[in-house]
């Protein structure tokens, strides 16, 4: 279908082969969501972890 409207083969190969591997691997359905009070790392403490660094350069 993608390529009678107008994707180049290999597009259309990619984005086959992206949807076998989200079916097959479940990576857009993970069983259960993060949430802020599921999540291993808060917001605040990652803000601290990957920013403070670089600005205090």
């Amino acid at each position: 279908m993608m390529i009678r409207q107008g994707a180049t083969e290999a597009w259309a190969q990619a984005v086959a082969d992206m949807t076998d591997a989200r079916n097959t691997q479940g990576f857009s359905g993970a069983a259960q969501p993060s949430t802020p009070d599921t999540t291993p790392t808060g917001f605040r403490r990652w803000c601290e972890e990957a920013f403070e660094p670089a600005l205090r350069g």
